[in-house]
């Protein structure tokens, strides 16, 4: 039930700004996805625990990649019946959700061929207007994992999450982007 592994060019990651490790772990997340959604907790946890090691290892402290991590282990140490790691876990993806607004504040908004000429009237209307609609989609893209982690530490089911995995599977960008790397973080939630 594994994604098949898929072969990307080196010079493609970086010249997108990426890293091996920023495909690594989204393939572990989508994996243990998959896996958690076919009834395999054991094989879910493992990916879920390398991908945590990964981004402790690899991304920023106030990465949403990570407080995805943080809140997807917990969840694997709470059906394990740790409740006092998970809500350890739990507290510290919260924060780390609320430090990912500078990392939101720091990506550059996507440029999109097919419409670039309502973005060029858009800034020539209203300086700096893309940016600050694309930071406004950013961030509401980011509450929305922020949700999912707080409902989880509340002990409610979080919203969505049902179809978190389809989503992330119809909506994921072709292209290496940090509003990848923010979508896979909020979908790939358990």
């Amino acid at each position: 039930m594994t994604s098949p592994e898929i072969s990307v060019d080196p010079r493609t990651l970086a010249a997108a700004g990426w890293h091996e490790s920023d495909l690594a772990w989204e393939r572990l997340q989508q994996e243990a996805a998959e896996l958690a959604s076919a009834g395999d907790s054991d094989g879910a946890a493992q990916r879920w625990g390398k991908a945590l090691r990964l981004a402790r290892a690899d991304f920023a402290d106030n990465d949403p990649r990570l407080a995805a991590s943080l809140t997807n282990q917990a969840l694997s140490v709470r059906c394990k019946g740790n409740e006092a790691l998970a809500e350890e876990l739990l507290i510290e993806a919260l924060l780390t959700w609320d430090a990912a607004a500078s990392w939101i504040e720091a990506m550059n908004p996507e440029r999109r061929s097919r419409s670039s000429t309502f973005h060029l009237r858009l800034e020539s209307k209203h300086k700096g207007g893309y940016v600050h609609f694309s930071q406004e989609r950013y961030q509401a893209i980011a509450a929305e994992g922020r949700a999912a982690t707080l409902a989880h530490k509340l002990g409610k089911p979080a919203g969505g999450t049902g179809d978190r995995l389809p989503r992330w599977r119809k909506e994921r960008p072709a292209g290496f982007t940090d509003g990848r790397k923010l979508l896979a973080a909020v979908l790939l939630i358990a």
